[in-house]
């Protein structure tokens, strides 16, 4: 029964051993053909078991040793190509690769002469389940197959022990499986070589091992281990990480999370009112993409960005989600200093010219009233008196546009020399009110006491409820600009019909 029971083994581990040879050589793995080689390779020695195993043959349990012996020679060959290429092993001289194939060459013909001198094996009938079996008798060659064999697998084993001991803990684990599987499979033939038992058993051995290089080769992950990576991994990214379940409820956060939303004693539940209480129902937003956020750290307020997205299940059903939120707070101030310094003139502080195009669009040209103001004769201060004072004379003229317009008003220096104001919610029966604002600059700006060249203005203005866009506000500004210097400059005059 014992017997039966092993063929039937054989046979079905020669089928499943093809199979995978099939598979692994179409497999698109770097490592397929090897696989394919050393599968396909253990075939031949599972044949030659079966036949011995199955016949009560003297002249077919002789082939059947031919078949085991010549096909242990190849396996070995495909198990140290698989075992170099696995563990990225490279041997730059051709000439162990000469050695090794000469080696098993010469064990191949010493079998062959076996029939004509007996150098090898013969074979002796035991009674196994009421007929025979023939078992090997080893002769010098036979000693010579073993030693061989059994260097290049002990060769293996080594190579793949200081793999195991050298690696990162994720190889370790795919070089220990191959290493273990390997082990078992060497101490199973010797049982049976110093046992001396009946019936061959170790193929059975080497053909699980075959299935079992196939699978972790081709197929397995150490998902226990990768998990415990990966959770090392988010645990200290800088973003903090939420994962929520269907119901909304906070089940996992990294450390970044824990620290943000002060959670204690691993009660993650904590996190979703917290997170509430700094960004408010956002969290619950199922907008895809990120979302940017302003929240409250102490007294301190940062710029967040949110980005939530759904997790499912192996059927494709909603899990719950996962929350990310990284702070970017030092580049919004970065963007922030860009886009001031886009619109802003460096030397005055004030709105450049394309501040003054992104900001018209937004205003009431209605409710608007324009100053368009000119340093009067700047050419001549700096020439007089250098760049540096006509700087000085620039940005003087700036801060005392400021200081005698409204915080909501608008101040673009949109030229050399010139500037422009724009006073919002403005009313033309208040022109007294504008006029006195200019005269009140032009006081200053003759002040002599702040060692800065005198100077004056001259002011054109007019009214937006006149014009049908901004650049006509402008060309009357403009015109009402040039009735100020034909009547001598340091002053203003206000836009009228027929200039």
């Amino acid at each position: 029964m014992m017997r039966n029971l092993v063929v039937y083994i054989l046979i079905i581990l020669v089928m499943v051993l093809a199979a995978c040879a099939m598979v692994a050589l179409r497999s698109q793995k770097t490592n397929g053909r090897y696989v394919a080689r050393l599968t396909g390779a253990l075939i031949a020695p599972v044949i030659g078991n079966l036949i011995i195993t199955a016949t009560g043959n003297r002249t077919l349990a002789t082939v059947g040793c031919y078949i085991y012996f010549i096909g242990m020679d190849i396996v070995m060959s495909a198990l140290l190509r698989f075992t170099l290429e696995y563990c990225n092993i490279k041997w730059h001289s051709r000439n162990i690769y000469i050695l090794l194939y000469a080696l098993l060459g010469i064990d191949v013909l010493q079998f062959l002469c076996n029939p004509f001198f007996g150098n090898a094996f013969s074979t002796d009938a035991v009674m196994v389940n009421a007929f025979a079996y023939y078992r090997v008798i080893p002769h010098a060659g036979q000693v010579y197959h073993r030693l061989l064999d059994y260097s290049i697998f002990l060769s293996v084993l080594l190579i793949f022990l200081i793999k195991a001991l050298r690696a990162s803990r994720y190889n370790t684990e795919r070089y220990s499986v191959i290493l273990i599987t390997m082990v078992c499979t060497g101490i199973f033939q010797t049982f049976y070589i110093f046992s001396r038992t009946p019936v061959d058993l170790s193929m059975i051995g080497y053909g699980v091992f075959g299935i079992l290089v196939f699978y972790f080769t081709l197929y397995y992950r150490p998902l226990r281990l990768l998990d415990r990576m990966l959770v090392n991994v988010v645990s200290d990214m800088p973003e903090a990480l939420f994962f929520f379940d269907e119901g909304g409820s906070c089940i996992w956060a990294n450390h970044a999370g824990v620290d943000m939303t002060h959670i204690t004693n691993d009660n993650y539940e904590q996190a979703s009112d917290r997170l509430r209480q700094l960004f408010g129902d956002v969290i619950q937003t199922e907008e895809e993409g990120p979302v940017q956020c302003k929240a409250c750290s102490g007294d301190e307020e940062k710029s967040y960005v949110l980005l939530r997205r759904p997790l499912t299940d192996s059927r494709n059903r909603l899990a719950g989600f996962f929350l990310t939120i990284r702070d970017n707070t030092s580049e919004q101030l970065k963007l922030e200093k860009r886009t001031y310094e886009a619109i802003h003139d460096a030397l005055t502080g004030v709105y450049n010219r394309t501040g003054y195009y992104q900001i018209t669009p937004d205003l009431d040209l209605n409710a608007t009233c324009m100053f368009l103001i000119d340093i009067d004769d700047f050419k001549s201060i700096n020439d007089t008196y250098g760049h540096k004072a006509g700087d000085k004379v620039l940005q003087k003229a700036a801060q005392l546009t400021k200081r005698y317009f409204r915080a909501e008003d608008y101040i673009f220096r949109v030229g050399g020399d010139e500037f422009v104001v724009l006073m919002v919610r403005a009313r033309e029966d208040q022109r007294n009110l504008a006029g006195k604002k200019v005269e009140h600059i032009n006081n200053m700006m003759n002040d002599g006491n702040d060692d800065i060249p005198n100077a004056s203005l001259s002011v054109g203005i007019a009214y937006g409820i006149h014009a049908a866009d901004f650049k006509e506000l402008f060309e009357q500004a403009d015109h009402a600009l040039y009735a100020t210097k034909q009547k001598g400059k340091n002053g203003y005059s206000f836009w009228e019909k027929g200039m």
